[in-house]
């Protein structure tokens, strides 16, 4: 029966192989080489280029004047196209395109490991491919080589990219396809070329490998690492390094000294310029050369690293006899993590390094000042292997205890990182146990052993099922859980039903795009055309990327702020287009860049699950036995429903608790199961949104299936009846706690029965008056479902900082100044801003003071009293000072009904505040004197004004009187001298 089984699998995937004779292949093409090369994925910035091409926009959804534009490029495209193994590709792809195939592309980013200056989240953009004519001899045909492309899009703080490839259903059939696109911080541009950071180039690996070569594992940072690397060269400094998971690699010699440096402290057997323990990190690669550790330090600018990438291999630990290196498979607390062990002097001792913003510290020793663990023993050993477990920071060590005689005793030991104390968990027996007929033993010290020694190598801990392996000859597993059966698989069909919607639970942001329409008839892009695409991929990203500002849109949506202003020409810009008439020859449908809120489950569970306080997630499972024409001859009780059974195994059933609801469906010889998964609200923490959550997992198996249950596919049979589903317990990514300032605006107008605005407008940020009540509102938006509501949660409202006439001048407020301006409990009498404005129920305070606030009880009067900053501020004109608050409303420790730590700051304008009583005064006396002088200067006008006003037209009067005489006197004068002298004229003979 299994001879034949055999048989019919290989026959199937022969079949597969035929129908499937193409895939996807997917490459790097630079921004300024469309079909030229693979393209290494090294650059990161941004190329700016791309905003002169949108200039030539005019008349298109466009708007250039946006201040919330951002249209530049991503420095790389994707270039798509199929490779075939029977058929020329070059044709395939032709008539696939014409057919009507297009590749649909989802890039998604993996989040940092530092998250504090970027909140966790889980995004994807999908794009459809844009068809593009390559360059070539054609002979007759209009299309002789194509290909598609899409931009290839980057985020901040993210440098390792899943792109998966899947097809729009029409044309040729091809499967979807995973592809790996990392950054490679790790190479350099030289006058020859792009070369490795990390050393020279090896060419040919052939007289470097033999075929007795161990095999070695592949350590890194679990889904961290965009840049994998191998050693275990023998007596070869030579690594393989990979930015695509090792789909392909490059073997390099690292430019470190092969040094040695044995020593009595530090004795050598024999020297090897092998790189023996090699470990990749988000921004950082480390290895060890006999007792030497390097590490080296990546060009990662998108990570905004505070040190800049290494030029050379840099040595660490310089003091330090290292016999291995360990890697830390999973970050905590915004680090990575390698433990180092010590050897010769420093045997028993063990070193944890800390990786963070790509620089590497190693404490001193644990045993300083304390006793290492073979002194707690009290025996000579040395320790094999260290595990750390992040979440309950203790170091678990796999110690070898050395005795006079050649046998050893090993032991799991645990060391609390807190209190520096050593405890034993397990005690490894010394020979195999004896096999038995139910496939495994349970070691419970009533077992029989063989005479082969038990030599144990390692440890591996997995957080998300609790299970801690030893492995060596043999694998030892700390809990199992098995139930036998006749039949090797007690059912034939298996259906998932009933899923919610994936979102909710995945936590997956997603952004659906397409390409911009050309004008050309052939339908195919080209330079300028898809430039436009790379624009628009970078703005949709940057908007997203912006959306988490403090006060909350009108729409919950990031696009939105994108098309406000030109929604309304929609279809104008549409009946232009329609005509070929676009400018630039593209027209952009703003309709084209969306984001998705509502993805379908498609009947298969979600690859993640993300649980807040008391979430619940639910589905069916319909389990059917065979029918007579399935028989393989097994007996009618054994083909029965009562050997179909359904287990879910959790990994912290404190944390998170299952329900299975069995239902017979005799009529059709199957059973269907509710099963719901359910967090019990007993997790202790409260954190940021995506911050250190609780790694857990849900199994589920149907019972006996493991390896024995198969379903086929078109790639080939599949297990079947068995899933396990990673959970996280905390806050979820994706939900924040925003500033509902329309609603804030509405209901303080409405309460106070008027709203008085700033004279200077600013609608990014409105003006409160300060006599007025203050009522702010606030909203939970989800980022991946669109919900958006009112916070009906408790929370605190804390003003931290503050200045006068202009948001430049906030200054941020100490601990004992946030104290003082806040609360009763302050050192400075007198010192209050705010108080509530509600005095007829309690206030409900914390410990330190702080009001703690709910639903729409959240009123707040400003009182700025005589030692606060806002008190007495000198106005600088004619109007009355303003002030800027710098707000802070968290729900940390107050909030019962999340694991969400809501931590959210804002500015607020307040204008119209009140002058002191002595300034006042003051004023008031120069505004008394001013209007008393301008009285007295009206009276004065109105008594004497007659009076001086007739003496002044007097005088004015004699004055022209006198002016006219004068000017008589001189008329006559003038002409009495003229005439004179025309009289001597007349008397005078000639000569």
């Amino acid at each position: 029966m299994q001879h034949l089984f055999a048989l019919l699998v290989l026959l199937h995937m022969q079949v597969c192989l035929l129908l499937k004779d193409c895939e996807w292949k997917v490459v790097l093409n630079d921004f300024d080489n469309l079909g030229g090369d693979q393209a290494v994925f090294f650059r990161q910035h941004p190329v700016t280029s791309v905003a002169s091409v949108f200039q030539n926009l005019t008349d298109s959804a466009i708007d250039l004047n946006d201040k919330n534009s951002h249209y530049l490029g991503f420095p790389y495209y994707l270039k798509i196209s199929l490779t075939c193994i029977t058929q020329d590709a070059t044709k395939v792809i032709r008539s696939a395109h014409l057919t009507g195939l297009r590749p649909i592309v989802t890039v998604t980013f993996e989040a940092p490991v530092n998250t504090e200056n970027q909140k966790p989240q889980e995004l994807q953009i999908e794009m459809k491919g844009a068809p593009y004519r390559l360059q070539g001899p054609c002979a007759s045909e209009e299309v002789c080589r194509m290909c598609w492309y899409t931009p290839m899009p980057m985020t901040k703080r993210s440098v390792v990219m899943e792109v998966l490839v899947k097809s729009n259903g029409l044309g040729l059939e091809v499967d979807d396809k995973r592809f790996v696109m990392n950054i490679n911080g790790y190479m350099k541009e030289s006058e020859t070329g792009l070369q490795s950071s990390l050393g020279e180039k090896v060419t040919s690996l052939a007289e470097m490998i033999s075929l007795d070569s161990r095999s070695r594992p592949i350590w890194s940072t679990f889904n961290q690492a965009p840049v994998l690397i191998l050693g275990g060269f023998q007596d070869y400094k030579i690594i393989l390094v990979s930015d695509s998971e090792f789909a392909d690699f490059t073997a390099v010699e690292v430019g470190i000294d092969s040094c040695w440096i044995g020593s009595v402290n530090c004795p050598l057997d024999s020297f090897s310029s092998s790189i023996f323990d090699a470990i990749a990190t988000e921004s950082m690669l480390l290895l060890r050369q006999n007792q030497l550790v390097y590490y080296f330090t990546g060009n990662y600018s998108v990570l905004f690293l505070p040190v800049p990438g290494s030029g050379l291999w840099t040595r660490v630990l310089n003091n330090i006899c290292v016999s291995r290196l360990n890697p830390v498979h999973f970050p905590h607390n915004d680090s990575e993590f390698v433990i180092a062990l010590g050897g010769g002097v420093q045997e028993g001792e063990f070193f944890l390094g800390t990786i963070r913003d790509g620089a590497v510290r190693f404490p001193e020793s644990h045993a300083k000042g304390r006793k290492t663990v073979c002194e707690h023993l009290n025996i000579s050993c040395t320790i094999l292997w260290a595990v750390y477990i992040t979440e309950e920071e203790m170091i678990v060590l796999l110690v070898e205890g050395k005795k006079k005689s050649s046998k050893s005793d090993y032991y799991i030991m645990a060391y609390d990182q807190a209190n520096g104390d050593f405890w034993m968990l397990y005690s490894i027996p010394r020979f195999i146990p004896k096999d038995t007929d139910k496939g495994f033993v349970m070691l419970l010290g009533l077992e029989e052993y063989t005479d082969s020694p038990l030599i144990p190598r390692g440890l591996s801990y997995n957080p998300f099922s609790t299970i801690f392996y030893i492995w060596g000859n043999v694998i030892l597993q700390r809990d199992s859980q098995y139930i036998k059966f006749f039949h090797p698989c007690s059912f034939s069909v298996m259906r998932l039903e009933d899923l919610p919607a994936p979102q909710r639970f995945t936590r997956m942001e997603h952004y659906c795009t397409e390409p911009p329409d050309v004008m050309d008839r052939t339908g195919f892009h080209n330079n300028v055309s898809l430039a436009v695409y790379q624009g628009l991929i970078f703005q949709l990203l940057w908007l997203h990327a912006d959306y988490s500002r403090p006060y909350a849109d009108p729409v919950h949506d990031p696009t939105w702020r994108w098309w406000k202003n030109r929604k309304q020409y929609g279809e104008y810009f549409f009946y232009v287009a329609s005509n070929g008439n676009s400018s630039g020859g593209v027209y952009v449908n703003m309709e084209g860049y969306t984001k998705i809120y509502d993805l379908q489950p498609n009947n298969q569970l979600p690859s993640k699950i993300y649980l807040d306080k008391n979430n619940v997630f639910s589905f069916s499972v319909f389990l059917s036995i065979r029918s007579k024409a399935q028989s393989m001859q097994e007996m009618l009780e054994e083909n029965s429903l009562d050997f179909v059974w359904l287990t879910v195994v959790l990994a912290h059933p404190r944390f998170v608790v299952s329900d299975l609801h069995r239902h017979y469906l005799m009529g059709r010889g199957s059973v269907l199961y509710l099963v719901t998964i359910r967090d019990t609200g007993q997790y202790p923490k409260q954190e940021l949104s995506g911050t250190n959550l609780l790694k857990s997992s849900m199994a589920l198996k149907v019972v006996n299936s493991a390896t024995n249950c198969y379903h086929y596919t078109a790639s080939g049979p599949k297990l079947q009846g068995y899933a396990m589903v990673p959970i996280f317990i905390g806050c979820p990514p994706g939900k924040r706690l925003a500033f509902d300032i329309t609603r804030t605006l509405k209901y303080t107008t409405k309460q106070n029965k008027r709203y008085f605005d700033c004279i200077h407008k600013n609608p990014e940020l409105p003006c409160f008056f300060f006599n007025d009540v203050f009522y702010p509102f606030f909203l939970i938006q989800d980022m991946v479902t669109g919900d958006s509501g009112p916070f009906m949660g408790s929370y605190m409202l804390r003003i931290i900082g503050g200045g006068p006439y202009s948001e430049s001048r906030i200054r941020l407020y100490s601990p004992s100044e946030i104290l003082d301006y806040n609360t009763a409990n302050g050192s400075t009498p007198l010192s209050l801003i705010w108080m509530r404005a509600n005095h007829t129920k309690p206030a409900l305070t914390d410990p330190e003071g702080f009001n703690v606030f709910s639903g729409i009880d959240c009123g707040i009067k400003w009182i700025c009293e005589q030692n606060s900053p806002c008190y007495d501020v000198v106005p600088l004109d004619l109007t009355a000072p303003d002030y800027f608050f710098l707000v802070e409303v968290s729900n940390r420790a107050v909030d019962k009904s999340t694991y969400c730590d809501y931590d959210l700051e804002f500015v607020i304008h307040i204008h119209g505040l009140r002058l002191s009583p002595s300034r006042a005064i003051a004023f008031m006396k120069i505004s008394m004197a001013v209007l008393t002088g301008i009285v007295f200067l009206y009276v004065l006008h109105q008594v004497l004004g007659p009076v001086i006003g007739a003496g002044f037209t007097r005088l004015i009067q004699r004055f022209e009187e006198a002016l006219a005489v004068r000017t008589e006197s001189n008329i006559t004068f003038s002409g009495s001298s003229s005439i004179q002298s025309q009289g001597n004229s007349h008397h005078t003979s000639p000569l």
